[in-house]
């Protein structure tokens, strides 16, 4: 038997709406749960909208070589924000095209929105030397969502910390809403 097959299950199904949604493409992005003192994470190269139970890494809070070598690439970064803050339980990542590009305006976003402003207030853009998988990006984020539920690193897209997936999805989503509206007003 698959351990911790409802989570596995509530994970596929919050990244299929996450691809669905057109919030990443293809390969692009990464979701996880931490579960007591471990994290199941989607295994690298995977696509985010068609996991399948097996898709997934279950690792430790520790880094764990044997185990780690199989998870996704920004398994740093996911295991640096359950380490700072208790309270998250899930993560999600994407590459939310809107996203990016406002990330690559701005040092902080801020929703012209009334659902964007009352849920996400000002989100901060987080940059780094190198802002894929990097020790430095796991730093500096596990430090941001202390403060906040949802930062984006700069060039790359948003990273989402909840007590359940699809609370992580609901700021992403948000998120990249408000990024379309912000876009739209600017055009108007």
């Amino acid at each position: 038997m698959v351990p911790f097959l409802k989570e596995r299950k509530e994970l596929i199904r919050v990244g299929r709406i996450a691809f669905e949604a057109g919030l990443t493409d293809t390969h692009g992005g990464n979701i996880s749960m931490r579960i007591g003192k471990n994290i199941l994470i989607k295994r690298s190269g995977k696509m985010l909208g068609y996991l399948k139970e097996e898709d997934f890494v279950l690792t430790t809070l520790e880094e764990n070589p044997a185990l780690d070598r199989f998870a996704s690439m920004e398994l740093v970064v996911h295991r640096a924000i359950y380490r700072a803050n208790k309270s998250v339980k899930a993560i999600l990542h994407t590459h939310s095209p809107f996203t990016v590009a406002c990330s690559l305006k701005t040092e902080k976003i801020v929703p012209a929105d009334s659902e964007g402003k009352l849920l996400l207030g000002e989100v901060p853009v987080v940059k780094a030397q190198k802002v894929v998988s990097s020790p430095e990006v796991a730093q500096k984020l596990s430090e941001v969502l202390k403060e906040t539920s949802v930062a984006v690193v700069y060039s790359h897209g948003p990273f989402a910390a909840g007590k359940t997936p699809e609370e992580a999805l609901m700021y992403i989503s948000a998120l990249e809403n408000s990024c379309k509206i912000l876009t739209a007003l600017k055009n108007l």
